[in-house]
Parts: structure tokens; sequence; C-alpha cells
């Protein structure tokens, strides 16, 4: 049976991640001036090790000087991936469902009131119930009053939920009960159950990398990597050469960085939805994070991990969860109903079943 992973190892591996990039730059800090050299800065947002990368020759003005241009452009490409982990913090302030004070925090302790959000929190919702409506409640961003009754994080605290406390629970999930307004460019939210919790961890990262690509193209950097812990986004393609991107994906339950599969990307996003993240195991068997809404337990099936290949991070943060949800038929019909988007299961015997057309797997 599979061994208990520490906290520790989970960090580690969120820092390699789920997917190694094939770059020549360093863990943290700047690389040497060089006109194809990157600048990579890495930060903890979101419970998880954040690595954000870009290169330096985006940021060398035309009119630099010959001798100062490379050093120039370190700094401000630095300086760049600094606003970026600023940003990172922004929304990690807006989407928490634990800090005190942010736009989710406030709607799961408004007692059933209307709250004022910021135009972002109500986006991700908006995109969230979409997903919800589209599963008919598989994905449901209310299951947070049924996620705080697990652990999934502590090596020593392996309890299960009572079945009343977990049914009491599940009487509160359903997507339904969120309600959206606008009202003279203000956005507002409202938990029509007062005992209902907003939980987006199944989304919130997607839609991040998608703002800080955004960001990335606003400041002219038209070239790197955005990975937050599992959630990549690959920016442009790599500069000065023809080669695309390599991306691991990670092997179920194998070493940090061992992959069971390398791809060959440019300008996609890449996300991971996996049992092997964040779990304990008790009398034999395993408990994971990706829940079932219907019944408050783990997803019970054959697979190991669902990746989805797709344009948008948020559609593809939530189209894993989703998928592996639904299992590798299912998943794989859906995913062939959606244009440029593609699905990759690996089975818990190890074997990988993709979706057809799914883009740079390498030979």
């Amino acid at each position: 049976m599979i061994s208990k992973f520490k906290r520790a190892r989970r960090f580690l591996r969120a820092i390699i991640i789920l997917l190694i990039i094939s770059l020549h730059s360093s863990i943290t800090g700047c690389s040497k001036p060089s006109d194809n050299s990157t600048s990579q800065k890495v930060g903890f947002y979101f419970d998880t090790v954040v690595s954000l990368t870009a290169y330096n020759k985006d940021f060398i003005s035309d009119d630099s000087n010959f001798f100062t241009k490379n050093s120039d452009a370190e700094k401000k490409c630095s300086d760049f991936l600094d606003d970026c982990l600023t940003e990172c913090s922004h929304y990690e302030n807006l989407f928490s469902a634990s800090k005190e004070g942010s736009d989710i925090w406030n709607i799961n302790n408004a007692h059933g009131k209307s709250v004022e959000v910021d135009s972002s929190t109500y986006q991700l919702i908006e995109k969230a119930l979409y997903y919800s409506a589209l599963t008919d409640g598989l994905f449901d961003p209310t299951i947070g009053i049924v996620t705080n009754l697990w652990n999934f994080h502590a090596d020593s605290d392996k309890s299960i939920p009572d079945d009343k406390t977990l049914n009491d629970a599940l009487l509160h999930v359903d997507y339904k009960t969120i309600k959206l307004s606008r009202s003279d460019n203000k956005y507002f939210v409202q938990l029509t159950d007062p005992e209902a919790r907003i939980d987006l961890g199944g989304i919130a990262k997607g839609f991040i990398a998608d703002k800080l690509k955004e960001f990335y193209k606003e400041k002219g950097a038209i070239s790197g990597i955005i990975n937050l812990g599992g959630n990549v986004l690959l920016v442009g393609q790599k500069p000065g050469t023809e080669s695309s991107f390599s991306v691991g994906i990670q092997k179920p339950f194998g070493n940090s960085n061992e992959p069971i599969l390398t791809l060959s990307l440019n300008d996609r996003s890449l996300v991971t939805s996996g049992i092997y993240d964040r779990f304990f195991e008790k009398d034999g068997i395993i408990y994971h994070h990706i829940l079932d809404p219907a019944t408050g337990f783990p997803i019970k099936n054959n697979i190991y991990s669902a990746t989805i290949v797709s344009e948008s991070s948020v559609d593809g943060d939530a189209l894993s969860t989703i998928c592996f949800s639904l299992g590798t038929e299912k998943g794989m019909e859906l995913i062939e109903s959606i244009p440029d988007t593609y699905v990759l299961f690996v089975t818990n015997d190890y074997e990988i079943v993709y979706s057809d057309g799914f883009p740079g797997i390498k030979p």
C-alpha cells in the first residue's frame, strides 16, 4: 500500500510541481544577464508554492545603451515578477475562504445577507456557477461546509466525519443558493442559505493564472511560465528557438520530479487534478480531497489523475476536477463536446488514456 506523504514533501513537489518545465533558470532570484536569460520568483500563496518565470529580453528598451541594457532588463524583469507576486497576494485576499475580511469570508459570514464584492470575485463565482449548472451540481462551489469537515493536510489527523455530521452538512450544499446581482457598476453576492459555505479551491487558481497572463501581456512579457501549484499556464513560446516548452505530467505517487509523460506545448494551459496531492490513508483506504457533493466522501473510481490542456486555465481548472469526478468514459464525452480542449487520464494501474488530438505528446 502507498506510504504516507509528509507535508514537507508536498511543498517540495509543489516547487518542481506536477509539471517539470525545461528551462535554464534558477529556482529563486534572477539569472545572469543575457538576451535570452530568464528571471524567476517564488512565493507561497493559495496554500501552495507559486513559481513565476519571464524572459529578461522582453524588458530591453530599444534605446538602451549596449553596455547596460542587459542589467537594466534583468532588474525590470525582476521588478515585474515582484508585481506579479503582489497580484497573487491581492487575489488570495479576495478568494481565500479562511482569510478574515476576504470577499469569500465576508459572503460566508454574512448570515444570508447580500455582500458587495470585487468584480473579479463576481466573475469567478459566475464561472463556477456555469460549471455547476453544466454538471448538474457535480461541481459545486458550496462544498465548503463539507470540505471543512476533512483534514487532508495534517499527517497525524486521519479522522473521518461521522455520518450525522456529514449528512447535516450536505443539506447545505446547493449551488442554487448563490445569487449574483449587479447595480451601478457594483457587484453583489448572496448565500440565501446562511449555513452554506463557498469554497473556490477547484477553480480559483485557474482564474488567477489567466489574470496573471493578462498582466504579463499588458507589461510586455510575451514569453514565460505561470506555475500556481500544478496549474501551469505557458505564455507565448520559448524565444530564440523553434522548440516548444517541455512539460512533464507528474507520475501519481511517484518521486517528486518523476513524469509519467512529457508534452511539448506553447501558449497553453495545463491543469492536473489527482488524488496523490492531498490525501491520507486509513485502514488500507485512501481518502483524498476531491469530494462528491452528493455523498461528502472522496470520489471513488479507478483514476489517479485527470489533466486538461486548454487555452483558458480557469476552464482547465474546473474541467480537470469535473473529468476526474465523471470518470474516463463520461469525462471523455464531455471534453469531446468542448472545442480545443483535451483530457488525459492516468488510471490506478497507470494506464494513460487521452482524448483525440491531445496535443504535444512526445514519442
